[in-house]
């Protein structure tokens, strides 16, 4: 590869990074500042959660609008094609059942993040608005925002694997690094990141396949009720 090529290539990945830092840090100024809500708000449990997804999916539907020049569709904002339903729901589904498994071997810390939320809080914040405000961030603008840089990538087990599927899925497993600040466990922290990424990398491949955040938004979400179901099961 030519070295302006090369550059070219190194510098969108940067931007693109670069963006995803800005929004996360942004969430975590609003997170930060979340004490100075009424006390009647402040004291919910959701509370925290509620406002740093909502502090993400604004401030990365902001930078999308700029960046596409209002072009939403371009960013995955369209109901897509050639959708495969049973590659859509069993990956996403099986990656957080493993996942779940997993943290079940050193369960120390694992579960320490979702024991205030009531059930019906999970299924609206974790299950439901986590996803799409997540899936707004990581595939809306960060792989989207990658979409020139498709002809890069590799194959797997028979699966073309995108540059931009691929650091939209790595920056989405280590954003959940931040949670060894919650105090869980370095190997609970360690199989999150990574079954983080796999599921980034589903995710990644039906946005990319599909045209449309949907089904993207669907994996992460079946991920996510995958494990809260498997770790019920299994507790």
């Amino acid at each position: 590869m030519p070295i302006s090529r090369s550059l070219r290539v190194a510098g969108r990945v940067f931007v693109a990074i670069l963006m995803g830092v800005f929004v996360l840090n942004s969430v975590a100024v609003v997170v930060l500042n979340s004490d100075r809500l009424p006390s009647a708000v402040g004291s919910q449990t959701w509370s925290e959660g509620f406002l740093s997804h909502t502090a993400m999916w604004t401030i990365s539907l902001i930078l999308i609008l700029i960046v596409s020049k209002g072009k939403l569709r371009s960013f995955g904002f369209c109901r897509g094609k050639n959708y495969k339903t049973a590659q859509i729901i069993i990956p996403g589904t099986v990656a957080g059942v493993a996942l779940a498994a997993v943290l079940h071997l050193f369960p120390e810390g694992s579960n320490s993040f979702h024991l205030d939320y009531s059930f019906a809080q999970t299924v609206i914040f974790v299950w439901l608005y986590a996803s799409v405000s997540e899936e707004l961030l990581t595939r809306g603008l960060i792989q989207s925002f990658l979409t020139p840089l498709a002809d890069y990538g590799f194959t797997i087990f028979g699966v073309r694997i995108s540059l931009p599927v691929l650091i939209g899925a790595l920056f989405f497993g280590l954003m959940h690094a931040a949670l060894l600040t919650t105090g869980m466990a370095l190997f609970s922290v360690i199989s999150i990141v990574v079954f983080s990424s796999v599921l980034g990398l589903i995710a990644g491949y039906h946005r990319e396949q599909t045209g449309s955040l949907i089904p993207a938004i669907i994996v992460h979400a079946l991920g996510n009720i995958g494990g809260y179901c498997m770790g019920m099961f299994i507790a």
